[in-house]
């Protein structure tokens, strides 16, 4: 039996405030900000998958727990 053992060397970094800054702003210009149509109807699925997908495997749960 071979065990293998992979490791990575725990560095930490440092930067002065003018890269940090350039950093964020970076950051910043990468993200995709979402106008308000897009943010109701991501959050009318999130309930919806909610409602309609989670009482299911719930049912499922009771459903294996009284046939044994």
């Amino acid at each position: 039996m071979k065990i293998y053992c992979i490791s990575w060397k725990d560095e930490r970094w440092s930067a002065d405030k003018k890269s940090l800054q350039a950093i964020n702003k970076l950051i910043s210009k990468e993200k995709v900000k979402m106008n308000k149509l897009q943010k109701i109807l991501e959050i009318l699925f999130i309930f919806l998958g909610w409602i309609l997908i989670v009482p299911k495997y719930i049912i499922d749960i009771f459903k294996s727990k009284f046939k044994k």
